[in-house]
């Protein structure tokens, strides 16, 4: 069965639309540009050969996300003799970008600096879930099916994270 015309235009829009930040969520896992798009490349062509099954996922975003995980999971199991690869071993790092609106470039480039200290004090998997929680703006469930957590677990996670954040904020 192939794809009609109105069909394939609504698949290229989803892509177009979760590139972006499926590259940056990849990338920010630890991984290189380049494995992070043929991992993203892999999840598409998956979805478009499964595109029958597709009527059942209720959060395409979700689906993306923890589909991307895996695969990058699964390259790097790939690319090791060892076969465990826990959460821990994802360095998950933020790649900061100040909104060029600051009158002064030595404001914008403080504030960076600032964040990206603060965003250092967690740990890889409070910076993966803020990421997921703040910039994707995923609920708790979909974070813990991504990060393979149950909800009340990521919950505390994002919780202590920000009262790091929030304890080295009013410390200064």
């Amino acid at each position: 069965m192939s794809f009609s015309d109105k069909q394939e235009a609504a698949f290229s829009q989803l892509y177009t639309q979760y590139i972006s930040n499926l590259h940056t969520y990849g990338t920010s896992l630890g991984f290189a540009s380049d494995v992070c798009m043929d991992a993203i490349q892999d999840v598409f062509f998956k979805l478009y050969l499964r595109k029958d099954e597709l009527q059942h996922i209720e959060n395409i975003g979700f689906y993306l996300f923890r589909s991307l995980r895996n695969r990058l999971i699964d390259l790097q199991k790939q690319q090791h003799t060892t076969k465990t690869i826990d959460d821990e071993t994802l360095a998950f790092f933020i790649e900061v970008s100040v909104d060029e609106s600051f009158e002064h470039e030595e404001e914008r480039l403080l504030l960076k600096e600032k964040v990206e200290r603060l965003l250092r004090l967690l740990t890889n998997r409070q910076r993966e879930a803020v990421y997921l929680r703040h910039m994707e703006e995923l609920d708790y469930e979909q974070i813990a099916g991504i990060m393979e957590m149950n909800a009340a677990s990521v919950r505390k996670l994002v919780y202590r994270a920000l009262e790091v954040i929030r304890k080295h904020t009013t410390n200064r």
